[in-house]
């Protein structure tokens, strides 16, 4: 008997062996998506992160605490505190006029967290 088709049983093993390779496909894509969104709303959180620090060098929370709340930043909670630190110099005499500013952004979502901060002199 001569053969010129395929069988039922191997088109079955080769939509079987198609299905799986289509699944890891959609699965590796699914994970790279999931990346780049992890690394956008990293790359957002430290945006916000720099450019709140930089605002609150030249304009600090005079009352030690600033909050900005999510609803009013598209989303993302800000909070910077300033408060006096005490650094001493190598003769152990407390440098006056030393602040530390914290800068800590948050995404509402859940996405991201970080912080920031740096010392400040104001005589």
């Amino acid at each position: 008997m001569n053969k010129r088709g395929f069988t039922l049983f191997e088109v079955l093993v080769a939509l079987g062996v198609f299905a799986i390779a289509v699944t890891g496909l959609a699965l590796a894509l699914q994970s790279a998506v999931d990346a780049a969104l992890n690394a956008r709303q990293r790359m957002l959180v430290r945006m916000v992160i720099e450019s709140r620090l930089a605002a609150a060098m030249t304009d600090p929370p005079l009352d030690g605490r600033r909050e900005i709340g999510g609803r009013t930043n598209n989303g993302i909670s800000v909070l910077e505190t300033f408060e006096v630190e005490e650094i001493q110099s190598t003769n152990g005499e407390v440098l006056p006029g030393m602040w530390r500013l914290k800068v800590l952004v948050e995404l509402e979502n859940g996405g991201g967290k970080d912080a920031a901060e740096i010392l400040v002199y104001r005589p």
